[in-house]
């Protein structure tokens, strides 16, 4: 168990917050790649914190007030952890909020997450991950 891979993901995700992307930005690797889901509004990879950071403006630019109200962290094993977000924002698409489910599953070196995979529920992260969900 990596209970640091654990602290970091758990302190990352729920710094959205305060601090917004800047939380998650400075606990990725420089050669980090991001897999932003199929079902994301900018799908696709994501190479590099600063190729990161626009993917989450431009998710700004279209989800007002964002937040994230639990994460649940499993610990995969020395390297991998999955977080499950649970978030909320507001558009002006849609009247009130806006519910968002991911699990992202999280691969650390050196204390920085070198590759997140996103994606939409538990149960396609515990696959990736090799495990039963």
């Amino acid at each position: 168990m990596s209970q640091e891979n654990v602290d970091l993901a758990r302190r990352t995700i729920l710094g959205w917050n305060e601090r917004g992307v800047d939380a998650l930005v400075e606990d990725l690797d420089p050669e980090v790649e991001f897999h932003a889901p199929k079902e994301s509004m900018n799908p696709g990879v994501y190479r590099g914190p600063e190729r990161v950071r626009t993917y989450f403006n431009r998710l700004s630019d279209v989800l007002e007030g964002q937040r994230v109200e639990s994460v649940d962290v499993i610990d995969v094993d020395d390297t991998r952890v999955i977080a499950v977000v649970k978030g909320f924002a507001r558009t002006p698409h849609f009247a009130g909020e806006v519910e968002m489910n991911w699990a992202w599953l999280i691969t650390v070196r050196d204390g920085k997450a070198t590759l997140i995979k996103t994606f939409t529920d538990k149960a396609q992260a515990l696959e990736a991950a090799g495990l039963r969900a």
